[in-house]
């Protein structure tokens, strides 16, 4: 070979090397960008996470609120019912102890 071809070798080399570093350098690049919008992606998704678990942690405390509300609504209407009821069956047994002294003086009034 002479060395005009050498030269052209050498050349061509230089050019391809420098083609691939170029390309090389370009693939880092976009490898970086890629990995700062994954980042953000990562950080935007952790923070929906965090609103989310507010969110229900909020519902849990307000779930919890109802329930010793209702437990409450329904302790209150025990108590109502229970007291009616006994004012009822205070008010039968006077009716009923009045309908058997009726009855007892009646049979004695027979006798």
């Amino acid at each position: 070979m002479t060395i005009q071809a050498y030269q052209t070798l050498y050349e061509s080399s230089i050019a391809y090397g420098m083609r691939k570093a170029l390309q090389a350098e370009q693939g880092n690049a976009e490898k970086l960008i890629k990995i700062q919008n994954i980042e953000d992606e990562c950080a935007d998704l952790e923070e929906e996470v965090d609103l989310l678990k507010v969110k229900i942690a909020n519902m849990l405390k307000e779930q919890e609120e109802e329930k010793g509300d209702g437990e409450q609504v329904h302790l209150e209407d025990v108590a109502f019912f229970t007291s009616e009821n006994k004012k009822y069956m205070d008010e039968l047994t006077k009716i009923l102890t009045t309908f058997e002294e009726i009855k007892k003086d009646e049979d004695e009034d027979e006798n």
